[in-house]
């Protein structure tokens, strides 16, 4: 069986990485290519999806990988790696990945200079059907068919959006709206079947005037780095589920692209993690 290893493992990193990388049930999809690293993570449905590329080189003193191809590594549950790295310590720390021949890993052994720990990775026959094909995820990530227009903000503001989406932790739908070159967020407080009804139809028509009337709990205009606006849009309205806006991690910058079919977070941290978060838009309910 061969072996991928890991050797000065800053752990520090590698459960940040980890916690980064995994769905809000635990699962983490992780492909190894070289010293790359990439994760898949999404909800039941994939109404929600996240993504995470970095470099490991990053995260440890010597990586050792003599695999040409990609290696899949897969967790039932996360938590179980990230336990035993944090019961390893920081010193002296390696992380070995068992592959087998149909480049899958078996087993993570991690190691210090007193403790040797192992944990199974997930059976490839028992989560292969969770599994998101590649043309798939290109089409997820990068398909930019259906771009309306685009920002980018700093971490400042987008910690000001937590912050308003934590004022009522009962509501699950917030909109974004772009009008006459500016872009808003707000949420509406309302169960009124009749208003849900109509503001759906307002969606569907990306109707700012007509969604102006509704009283919002909040409604605040987005500080932009940058507006990139191709189609040169008067007005876009998009409602999407708060809960999976939890997956955004806390970094430096974002990029956020809203398409007719879903909208799309990029962020990146100091040590140069880019993660996709993707949603789909979703009806006001």
């Amino acid at each position: 069986m061969n072996k991928i290893s890991l050797n000065g493992v800053n752990t520090k990193k590698f459960i940040s990485l980890l916690k980064r990388s995994s769905s809000m049930d635990n699962l983490i999809f992780i492909t190894l290519n070289g010293s790359e690293f990439e994760s898949t993570a999404y909800n039941k449905t994939k109404s929600a999806l996240k993504a995470v590329y970095a470099n490991l080189e990053k995260v440890c003193d010597c990586i050792n990988n003599p695999f040409d191809g990609p290696v899949k590594i897969q967790f039932a549950n996360a938590n179980k790696l990230i336990q035993v790295l944090s019961l390893a310590g920081n010193e002296n720390v390696s992380v070995v990945f068992d592959v087998e021949d149909n480049n899958y890993a078996k087993k993570v052994y991690v190691t210090n200079d007193e403790v040797n720990l192992t944990v199974a990775c997930a059976d490839k026959a028992a989560v292969d059907f969770l599994e998101i094909p590649e043309a798939n995820k290109k089409s997820i990530f990068e398909d930019m068919t259906n771009l309306q227009y685009s920002i980018s903000i700093n971490d400042n503001e987008f910690k000001y959006l937590s912050n308003l989406f934590s004022l009522d932790k009962d509501s699950v739908r917030v909109f974004f709206n772009l009008a006459d070159g500016e872009v808003y967020v707000s949420e509406i407080e309302s169960t009124d079947e009749n208003v849900r009804s109509e503001v759906n139809e307002i969606i569907n028509e990306s109707n700012y005037e007509a969604f102006q009337k509704y009283e919002k709990l909040y409604s605040k205009k987005l500080n932009l780095v940058e507006l990139n606006n191709p189609k040169d849009l008067k007005n876009h309205l998009a409602c999407y589920n708060k809960l999976y806006f939890d997956w955004i991690d806390n970094d430096k910058f974002y990029y956020v692209e809203f398409h007719s079919n879903k909208v799309k977070f990029i962020s990146y941290n100091d040590e140069d993690v880019k993660t996709y978060v993707v949603l789909t838009p979703v009806r006001f309910a």
